[in-house]
């Protein structure tokens, strides 16, 4: 398979969407041939991955938005380009994008981006700094909301708009088959799970937005059923006023014993695992749901507010549930639904959530559009 020699360019490789499918890309442009791949940021906790994979990094500062820094930057990239025979450059970012695209220009090799973000256009300012993602040879769009934001903020640019949807590693990381029953119990009982509690997870970094509380009131709600738990799994990020409130918040309900604060935990895919049921309240208008995609590839049933590109993961009442944001009743309406639900039926359920994410959301979907991309965008270069 033909793949170009590329540069992904970010501000930083800590952990999170736009990082993952960074890593991930690259990591597999790295597997098609010998040719080298280069990802530059200033580095962070996935760098070690990222490394592992034979990929080349460059740590650079790409989070300035000091205009003296940017063009700096785009001069370094510019000579980089130049003495590793960089093809394209691909930005994940609007701060090194624009160095991105400064360097891509004066090197004339394409430049494309990828809009991981719903970013705010509350001034012609901030709408021009945002343009950048648009004003290379394509921009890939995450979702159809975020195509139809893009429409509605960057029409006068008439952008060329790819949708790649991000992939999840349905093979090596969120595949239901990696976990035998013993683990599954094992790792409830380090919890003080008991083997025959229905246990609802809530998955992601410990933020208000998330309204991981509405999590928590539910579990309240339904107090008298005394095999419901609740695990919330993510990081505060040293925010530990967050955590603080949900315990007392559990605490209040009369609900604390059933509820486990999980922090740091590094296996997420096991918590999908011995899970019954995936919750996601957020109140943010989320422009992919990686949560929705991760639950569903392990097989499990989410309820999911209905914000932004969930709808685009869920199909309601067939592979999970959507409901309004900040709606308490329906959150625990919807639990109650899943409850009642008969064993064949969940099954059912769960395996067409598992299907959906499988044939629509898979890493190697991505990465065969993504390379596809890259190489046309090449053919359209030499002509």
């Amino acid at each position: 398979m033909k793949k170009p020699i590329v540069l992904q360019v970010l501000p930083r490789l800590n952990s999170g969407g736009v990082e993952r499918v960074t890593v991930d890309t690259a990591g597999f442009l790295s597997r098609v041939d010998p040719k080298p791949t280069y990802v530059a940021s200033e580095g962070g906790i996935l760098l070690a991955d990222l490394e592992e994979r034979g990929v080349h990094h460059i740590k650079l500062s790409l989070a300035t938005k000091n205009p003296l820094k940017i063009i700096w930057n785009a001069f370094w990239l510019l000579h980089f380009i130049k003495k590793h025979h960089i093809e394209l450059i691909h930005a994940r970012s609007r701060a090194p994008a624009w160095s991105s695209l400064i360097a891509a220009y004066l090197a004339d090799i394409p430049f494309i981006a990828t809009y991981h973000g719903a970013y705010r256009c509350s001034n012609s300012l901030k709408r021009w700094y945002n343009s950048v993602m648009v004003r290379g040879k394509c921009v890939i769009s995450i979702s159809n909301f975020v195509t139809a934001h893009i429409e509605e903020n960057h029409h006068h640019l008439k952008p060329k708009i790819v949708k790649i949807y991000p992939g999840i590693d349905t093979k090596e990381i969120f595949n239901p088959e990696r976990y035998t029953a013993s683990d599954i119990l094992a790792q409830r009982q380090k919890w003080s799970i008991p083997a025959d509690a229905f246990v609802m997870a809530a998955v992601g970094r410990i933020a208000k937005a998330k309204r991981f509380d509405l999590a928590v009131q539910a579990l309240g709600a339904l107090a008298e059923n005394k095999k419901l738990f609740l695990i919330i799994a993510g990081s505060d990020q040293g925010r530990t006023e967050l955590s603080a409130n949900l315990k007392e918040l559990a605490y209040s309900l009369g609900v604390a014993d059933r509820f486990r604060l999980i922090h740091d935990f590094k296996d997420i895919p096991l918590i999908y695992a011995l899970s019954d049921l995936i919750l996601f309240p957020t109140a943010l208008k989320e422009t992919f749901g990686r949560i929705s995609a991760e639950a569903g590839a392990m097989g499990k049933i989410i309820i999911s507010t209905q914000q932004g590109a969930s709808a685009e993961l869920i199909i309601n009442g067939v592979t999970g549930y959507l409901i309004p944001a900040d709606n308490l009743g329906a959150l625990v309406e919807c639990i109650q639904t899943v409850l009642k639900l008969a064993s064949d039926q969940r099954v059912a359920m769960e395996k067409n959530a598992h299907h959906y994410i499988l044939e629509n959301f898979s890493a190697e979907r991505m990465y065969n559009e993504t390379l596809n991309l890259y190489n046309s965008l090449l053919s359209l270069q030499e002509k």
